[in-house]
Formats: structure tokens, C-alpha cells, sequence
């Protein structure tokens, strides 16, 4: 691993404690860390004793973060930005992508209608619309990775936390990522029956009913089930046939049993399903009227349309989606440590219909079909030898597969009748790391980190582009064709010294190196070059930081300073394709480098019943070496040296307060009001279509019951200002300006009974 100092880092060094104290009341990481980081336990929260502990009365099915993961969070030398399970409620949060309005530094966005988010840390994902690529950020479930991203379009409900790690990742866990993880964690069985069940009803005649009973069957058997129901009419209307779009029907089930084998050791059996059958979100064609020639709202609904307005028309529209899973988790406690094995299986089938050109003619509409299976295992030790050496060793291996066919149809703009180009391939992954993690205590506050993986990838691609009507070749040929398999290794690693300036304050700084495995482009595509084989992405990064837990853990605040240096960086460019399309293609960045900063911080309960959290984030990304053309395919628009890098808006921030007033008859009321608001972007380099508005959104909740929590009542708005911001925009097949709008103003209410 080779590493060297950019000249701006002593310059960051320099500004290390300056950031400390210049730290403001801003934050996403939540108060109930402080609560718990008291209550830490010896043993992890698998032990026998920790899922015997009875909760408190007062606060029945109380999410809470285990005293363990509290304390690694606290003294992680990266930033982490966590988000308990009550955050999550109180927030409206459902979906992984929702996460990104209360995270510094993530973004999420719908790349489709939504059966592909695209997520980016620090600038740093993979803004590819096509399912069959990972991104630059790692995803799991209760520790299971999430190879495609249609693993990760259902909902998170019954969740205990979410977790936002940054940096490069790999060396204590899971696959390689450059980017950073997110890790979502279920509520776990434990030995006390209860559970509750929530209502909800809100805007456009959304309905929600979620529950979950947790089952102690025996002394050393425990079980959970929860599941989480949405339906509702979509805020969409189309102008001409007035039908609805963006409707949700939303199915998730998930059981957890638990066993106890002996006082040291627990398995967990995780067996899970998801299921969609909404009807998509359509985008708005703003330009397609006068680039068409048709008038009054014909093709298109016009640069000034209704943000409720859509022209779908005839088009099928709609999606139905199917996966599930099971992972078997193993683990096992020392005096000295603990062996972790996590071992999953998950299918998924999706066949979706996207109106994806925004125009009730078939310039570009998308039929997503594919079938996806993963399979993966990592099996790490954790142990603390001699108080000052602490060593984490372990081993991933993964296989996955995507069977697919994306078809887009594109009679109109080819001028024929099924003029339809459809993508049909087969890809097949195989990964291996092997990592190990060191933290050694040097001097009596001082520690050094060393880590390293090992990561091994083969991918293989076999299909391409097929002509289904002949109107560019002969009907049923091949337009574009690979059948390949690339490997690479690759050694990475991160050192890093962490000094605990007091106990509950430390500062850090770390120099890593991520690796991201190469990508096929699956979309049809007319011309060969677009469709060929993208290099692995590498990274160095350099960060320096600082966290802080005040006034017996009534403040916390995290900050750090990070500069990333990019080699071969994967991303979407816009390029002309034969006959005059214009068309997505997936290449690469020769080098690109991101800086900035971001700062977090929670006041929790300085003053009585008030809780204040917030956060703020920075980033320059752009990319050094300029790009003219993908595989010889000119771009739409020239990629010049220092251009801004998709995906890494410059500015954002977020702020939620949360006030508790108490009531007569032994009540309580809480008022919450949040305000998230984010930067402009680029979505898509060689674009002057892909960049997104400046997105803002005030919230606000009110909710009553009894001290005791036995139950709440609660009523919301989101997005109460009612912003109308473009969220995703691009260029269509036909030269037109296509954008996303976000989700409008959303009024309801929520009943929650806990048992």
C-alpha cells in the first residue's frame, strides 16, 4: 500500500483543535447513546444476561442502543453518525433512502422511479440507474450485505438503529467499500413477552399498520415477528386520463428466533420477505412540447406545469417486486473476546415499468426485469489481549447473480412500431477478503491503528443490446455485445493514531485506502463502446477529527476534516450514441479528489425536556482530469479538468428540536419541529440537464400520552412549506430536459399502543 501526504494535510492538522472548539449545536447522532453509554455492559447484546435484561416499565419496547456498540461508536477513530429506532418513528423515516435528509455528507436519490437509489457519502457512490452494480457504499441488514439495489428498496421497520460509517471500509467487517457503510439493525428478540402495534393514516389516503410481538418460548428460546404494511393513493395525476402514480403497496415480514445454547453462545435465525405493488412515480417532461413540435400539452406537460401533473397516458406503468431471505448468526463470548459468524441467503424477482422519458409516447420507457440471488459469509475474532492489544481478524466470501432483461421503448423515436431495445445478460460475482484490524495502546492515551485487507473480485458479464424490431439492424441482432470476465486483487489498509485528550474526548487522525470492484454497464445501449467492462475504483483518504461527550453526556459533538484522492473513479457520463440518441453510459474519472468538513452535535436534556440536534457538512469535489469521450463516444457535454463530481452538493445542513412539556394526570406532550435543506448537484457529468435544485424541507409532530409510554397519539406535516424541488433531472433520449420532483406537503396522524 502506497501513501503519501497531500499538501494541504498538515494544513488540516493544523486545524484539529480549532474544530473542536469551534463545534455548534449541530448533529445527527442521537441522545440515547449518552443514556446507554452508562448502562455498558461486559458482553455484546447476544450474551444471555444482556437479552434477559427486563426493560423499564416506564418505557415499554424503548429502542435502545446496546452499551457496547454505544462505546465503539464513541471512541471509533471515523465518523459515525447513528439514528435509534425512536429517531426513526419520530422522523417518518421507512427506507434507507430516507436516511440521507438527517446525515451529514449523505445523499440518496431516486435514479428511477425508485426501484434504484443511488447513495453517496462524501461524494463518493455509484450513480448508476441500471440494477445490476453495487455502489461505492456498503449496505447491510442485521450484518448481511446487499450486493444489488433492489436489496434495499423495501422498508425498515421494528428497527433498533442505523448507522452511517465513513471512510473506507472493510477492515472489521463485510466487503471493501471506498465510500463508507450504512448498517441497519432490527429489534432483537430478548426473554420478556410484549411488542405494540401502530396505526397511521396521512395524505392521499395513505394508511400504514405496523406490529411486532416479541415470544419468550422458553429459557433459552426467544422469538420476534414484525411487519410493516403501507397502501396508499399516489399524489400524481395524469393530465389527460387523471390516473394516479406514485401509489404505494408495501409488504415487509421478518421473524427472529433466538437460541440460547449455553451462557456464552446464542444463534439467531433471521427469515425475512418484501413485496411492492405500487404503481411507480412518473418524471415531468418539461421540454418535450418544443422539442417535438406538439402543442398544448401533448408529448409533455410544459416548463410550467403543476407539480402533481404527469403524462403517462397509455403507458404500462407499474411494479412488482418480490424478495426475501434467511441468515443464520452465530456468536460466541470469551473472557478475552468474541467470534462472530454471520452466514445469508436472499432472492429477489422484480418486473418494473417505468415511464421514464415523462412523455405519453415511447421515447425512452424502461421495463426493469431481473432476477437477483446473493449468498455470503463472514466470520471474524475479536480480541483484547494484554489490555493494550487489541486485534479483530477475519474472512467474507460472497457469490451473486443477476439474471436480467431491461427493455427500452423507443417506437416513437426510432419511428417504427415496437421499436424497443432490450439488454439481455447474465452476471455472476465472486468475492473474498480476508482482513485484520489492530488498535495497540502505546503510551496511556495514545493508540495506534494499523489495518489491512486482502479483497479478491471475479466478475463476469455475458449478453448486450438487442434490436427487437430491426430498426437499426436486422430484427432480433445484436446492437451491442460482451462476454467477459475480468479478476483483480487488491491490498488496502489504514493507519491511524486516536488520543484521549480526557476520558469521553479524544482526537484522531487516519490515512486508508478503499477499493471498489469493477462495473458492466446493463443498459440497452446502440453503440458497443457504452456497454464495455469499467475498472476498479481506488481511493486514498486522509482524515482528522475530533469527538466529545460533556457535562455527563448531556453534549456530544463529532467533527471532522477529510481529503479524498480519487483513481479511476466510476460514474455516469452522457454520450452521443448512432442515429443521434443520446444515452447513459458508465466510465471512469482518471482522478478526482473531494474536500471538506462536517460537524455534529446533540444537547440532550441541558436544559430539562429540551433535546437539540444538528448537523453541517462541506464538501469540494471535482474531478482533475478532464473527459472528452467514453470508449470513443463523444459526450454530450465536455467534462473539463475541476468540474464538480456528481452526487456532492456543496452545502448542507439539518436541525431537529424536540420539547416534552408534562401534563396533568400524570401525561406528556412533546413538540418536535426539523428543517433539512441541501445543496444543488450533478446527478450525471457531460449533462447540462443533470443538476438538481436546492432541497429544503420543514417538518413538524405533536404527540401525547402517558408517562408510562403505554401509548402515544401523534399528529405531523412533512415538507409543510410545500417545496416542489427537482430531485433527480437528466437529458432524455430525444434531447429533452426530464427532472423528479419531491414528494409534496404530507399531513398525518400516528397510534401506537406498546404491550
Amino acid at each position: 500500500m502506497t501513501m503519501r501526504l497531500p499538501k494541504g494535510f498538515l494544513r488540516l492538522t493544523g486545524t484539529a483543535l480549532s474544530l473542536s472548539a469551534g463545534l455548534v449545536l449541530l448533529g445527527t447522532q442521537n441522545a440515547t447513546l449518552a443514556a446507554t453509554q452508562k448502562a455498558a455492559t461486559r458482553h455484546s447484546a447476544g450474551h444471555k444476561t444482556a437479552a434477559r435484561h427486563k426493560p423499564v416499565h416506564a418505557a415499554p419496547e424503548a429502542i435502545q442502543v446496546t452499551g457496547s456498540r454505544a462505546q465503539r461508536f464513541l471512541t471509533t477513530a471515523a465518523t459515525v453518525n447513528v439514528l435509534s429506532g425512536r429517531e426513526l418513528q419520530a422522523l417518518h423515516i421507512t427506507s434507507p433512502k430516507d436516511l440521507a435528509a438527517y446525515t451529514p455528507g449523505l445523499t440518496a436519490v431516486n435514479a428511477t422511479s425508485g426501484s434504484t437509489p443511488v447513495f453517496s457519502i462524501r461524494g463518493i457512490g455509484l450513480d448508476d440507474y441500471t440494477g445490476n452494480n453495487m455502489g461505492g457504499i456498503g449496505i447491510y441488514q442485521d450484518g448481511v450485505f446487499a450486493p444489488y439495489p433492489v436489496f434495499y428498496t423495501g422498508q425498515m421497520f421494528d428497527t433498533q438503529m442505523v448507522s452511517v460509517e465513513k471512510g473506507p471500509q472493510g477492515f472489521d467487517y463485510g466487503r471493501s467499500s471506498t465510500g463508507g457503510n450504512i448498517a441497519v439493525e432490527t429489534t432483537k428478540p430478548d426473554g420478556k413477552f410484549g411488542g405494540y402495534v401502530n396505526w397511521g393514516y396521512s395524505s392521499y389516503g395513505t394508511n400504514t399498520a405496523s406490529a411486532a410481538i416479541n415470544v419468550p418460548i422458553s429459557d433459552r428460546i426467544q422469538n420476534r415477528t414484525a411487519f410493516s404494511y403501507i397502501n396508499g393513493d399516489g399524489w400524481q395525476r395524469d393530465i389527460h386520463t387523471s390516473k394516479r402514480y406514485g401509489s404505494q403497496d408495501q409488504l415487509g415480514l421478518r421473524n427472529l428466533t433466538r437460541f440460547l445454547i449455553d451462557d456464552r453462545s446464542n444463534l439467531l435465525l433471521n427469515i425475512h420477505y418484501t413485496r411492492d405493488k405500487g404503481i411507480s412515480m412518473s418524471p415531468q417532461d418539461v421540454d418535450g412540447d418544443a422539442v417535438n413540435g406538439f402543442a398544448n400539452g401533448t408529448v409533455g406537460v410544459g416548463p410550467n406545469a403543476s407539480y402533481k401533473a404527469v403524462n403517462v397516458g397509455s403507458n404500462r406503468v407499474g411494479r412488482n417486486e418480490n424478495g426475501g431471505g434467511v441468515s443464520i448468526n452465530y456468536t460466541h463470548d470469551f473472557n478475552w473476546g468474541q467470534f462472530v459468524s454471520t452466514t445469508a441467503f436472499d432472492a429477489f424477482r422484480r418486473s418494473d415499468y417505468d415511464n421514464y422519458d415523462g412523455e405519453s409516447i415511447s421515447v425512452g420507457d424502461y421495463h426493469w426485469n431481473d432476477t437477483s440471488l446473493a449468498q455470503s459469509h463472514d466470520m471474524h475474532l475479536k480480541m483484547d489481549l494484554a489490555k493494550r492489544f487489541h486485534l479483530t481478524v477475519g474472512i467474507y466470501e460472497s457469490w451473486d447473480k443477476i439474471n436480467g432483461a431491461y427493455t427500452s421503448y423507443r417506437s416513437f423515436l426510432l419511428g417504427v412500431p415496437n421499436g424497443n431495445l432490450t439488454d439481455r445478460f447474465v452476471q455472476q460475482n465472486v468475492s473474498t477478503g480476508l482482513y485484520v484490524s489492530t488498535v495497540t495502546n502505546v503510551l496511556k492515551n495514545l493508540d495506534f491503528i494499523a489495518s489491512g485487507r486482502f479483497s479478491w473480485d471475479d466478475r463476469g458479464f455475458n449478453g448486450g443490446t438487442i434490436d427487437d424490431a430491426g430498426a437499426l439492424t436486422t430484427k432480433g441482432a445484436y446492437l451491442s455485445r460482451l462476454d467477459t470476465t475480468h479478476s483483480y486483487a487488491r491490498l488496502t489498509g489504514r493507519v491511524g493514531l486516536r488520543y484521549t485528550i480526557v476520558p469521553g474526548t479524544l482526537v484522531y487522525g487516519t490515512i486508508s485506502n478503499g477499493y471498489k470492484a469493477g462495473a458492466y454497464f446493463a443498459a440497452p445501449v446502440s453503440a458497443p463502446q457504452a456497454l464495455d467492462y469499467v475498472r476498479p475504483e481506488n481511493m486514498i483518504a486522509y482524515e482528522i477529527g475530533a469527538k466529545t461527550s460533556l457535562l455527563n453526556n448531556h453534549v456530544q459533538i463529532e467533527g471532522a476534516l477529510f481529503d479524498y484522492e480519487y483513481h479511476n473513479r466510476q460514474t455516469l457520463f452522457v454520450a452521443e450514441m448512432p442515429m443521434n440518441i443520446t444515452s447513459l453510459s458508465l466510465g471512469p474519472i482518471p482522478r478526482a479528489r473531494t474536500r471538506g468538513g462536517e460537524l455534529s452535535s446533540t444537547l440532550h436534556d441541558l436544559i430539562p425536556n429540551l433535546d437539540l440536534r444538528g448537523s453541517f457538512a462541506y464538501l469540494d469535489a471535482q474531478n482533475i482530469s478532464p473527459v472528452n469521450d467514453i470508449g470513443g463516444l463523444p459526450l454530450l457535454s465536455t467534462v473539463s479538468a475541476h468540474s464538480v463530481l456528481p452526487f456532492a452538493p456543496r452545502f448542507s445542513w439539518n436541525a431537529v428540536a424536540r420539547y416534552g412539556i408534562d401534563l396533568p394526570r400524570a401525561y406528556r406532550l412533546t413538540l418536535q419541529t426539523s428543517y433539512t435543506w441541501k445543496d444543488n448537484m450533478l446527478v450525471a457529468l457531460g449533462d447540462p440537464n443533470g443538476v438538481t435544485d436546492k432541497i429544503s424541507s420543514f417538518g413538524m409532530r405533536m404527540e401525547v400520552g402517558p408517562k408510562t409510554g403505554k401509548w402515544t397519539a401523534a399528529v405531523y406535516v412533512d415538507n409543510m412549506l410545500n417545496k416542489h424541488g427537482n430531485t433527480y433531472s437528466f437529458t432524455g433520449s430525444d434531447n429533452s430536459r426530464v427532472q423528479f420532483l419531491q414528494t409534496p406537503r404530507w399531513v398525518g396522524c400516528d397510534l401506537r399502543y406498546n404491550f
